[in-house]
């Protein structure tokens, strides 16, 4: 018996005691939170690095921040996309290589550039970069164009095609077709007709003979984009309407305005009908009835009032479209500063080239007698 007693005294030795069991258990759940959490800050961290290297890539493919820096490459011999994407890194046009490379394999079938001398920019998306780069290299020689204030999409393309730097329907099927990536163009519909009307800020601009039409538009809407600055899109974003509403409103102002002074209380006019629609449903502005026609007419019939367009505001409720040609700064601040004041009508005084101005439909009525009189009708 006292073999067995020192048997069990030897087994009770042997076990460990209970509290140390519950020590170790809560060591190894210590050890499992500590782990879990490690795990779930390991895939946290690697999922703010994708983000950052997804929006790095989309920045440069897209070109949605990107600096304007123009470089004129001139390639001696053709390019694989691996050579071509080291020559646009070096030159800063892009950042990402490889992206460039996989890019060009997936829209460009992966082929080689030729030779040639080519600008590009680098606000290009890569889209606008590769269809740079495959055009005929004619770059020879360069011609400066100005485009005026007030100009439509469609004679800014004839004005083009007469300086020979592109041709008038290259410009008008790109201005229609082209996937421009830029911001204040992602809400207007592709297959809206002249969606980038009001978008080509007239300026002087320095192209070359026989150029890309996706370069040249390229370059106006980024001259615009640049000049539509953070004040304005402040005042803009102040005023309750799109950027696309301005531009309407200071499209209408350019066209009917001769008077600089006058602009900001046709825009006055404007703001007054839109805000008092119950009684003025339509702006019944002239200018709007000339572009839906797609022509200039000293006066204007009864018919032409009737035409059916969505830019007739004789016809449509509010604002027509969309803008009917492309103002200049002074135009679009006007939209956006509106005179104050209690005036409704105004009628075209043909000597001064000024207006005269109506608070109600009694006074336009005498207003545009006495100028008809004046103009000898």
């Amino acid at each position: 018996m006292s073999n067995m007693g020192n048997t069990g005294g030897a087994y009770g030795q042997n076990q460990p005691p209970r509290g140390g069991s519950r020590k170790k258990r809560r060591k190894n759940r210590a050890a499992s939170v500590m782990n879990t959490i490690s795990y779930l800050v390991f895939i946290l961290g690697v999922s703010l690095l994708l983000s950052a290297v997804a929006i790095y890539v989309a920045n440069d493919v897209f070109a949605f921040v990107k600096p304007e820096k123009k470089v004129m490459l001139d390639l001696e011999g053709s390019q694989t996309p691996a050579q071509m994407a080291s020559i646009l890194k070096e030159e800063g046009v892009i950042r990402c290589k490889w992206a460039f490379v996989l890019y060009t394999k997936l829209a460009n079938d992966g082929q080689s550039f030729k030779t040639g001398k080519f600008e590009v920019d680098a606000d290009m998306d890569y889209g606008q970069i590769i269809n740079t780069l495959n055009r005929v290299p004619t770059y020879t020689e360069t011609v400066a164009v100005t485009i005026p204030e007030g100009y439509t999409l469609k004679q800014i393309a004839q004005l083009l095609e007469d300086a020979r730097v592109c041709g008038a329907e290259d410009i008008l099927n790109t201005a229609e077709t082209y996937p421009f990536k830029h911001q204040m163009l992602q809400n207007i519909p592709m297959e809206e007709p002249n969606r980038l009307e009001g978008y080509l800020y007239p300026d002087t601009y320095e192209f070359y003979i026989n150029d890309n039409p996706v370069r040249v538009v390229n370059a106006m809407l980024n001259n615009f984009n640049n000049k539509y600055t953070e004040e304005m899109r402040q005042l803009t974003e102040n005023s309750g309407l799109s950027m696309r509403q301005i531009l309407t409103i200071a499209s209408m102002i350019e066209r009917e305005a001769v008077l600089p002074e006058e602009q900001a209380r046709i825009s006055g006019v404007i703001y007054n009908r839109l805000n008092n629609m119950d009684a003025y449903p339509h702006l019944d502005i002239d200018a709007t009835v000339q572009y839906a026609l797609g022509e200039h007419k000293e006066s204007l019939t009864y018919a032409d009032l009737e035409v059916d367009s969505p830019y007739n505001t004789y016809k449509v409720v509010g604002l027509p479209q969309g803008p009917i040609c492309n103002p200049g700064i002074p135009a679009v601040l006007a939209a956006l500063r509106p005179e104050s004041h209690e005036y409704y009508f105004y009628v075209a005084d043909p000597e001064t080239k000024g207006h005269l101005f109506a608070r109600n439909n009694a006074e336009h009525e005498e207003n545009v007698a006495a100028m008809r009189a004046k103009a000898g009708n």
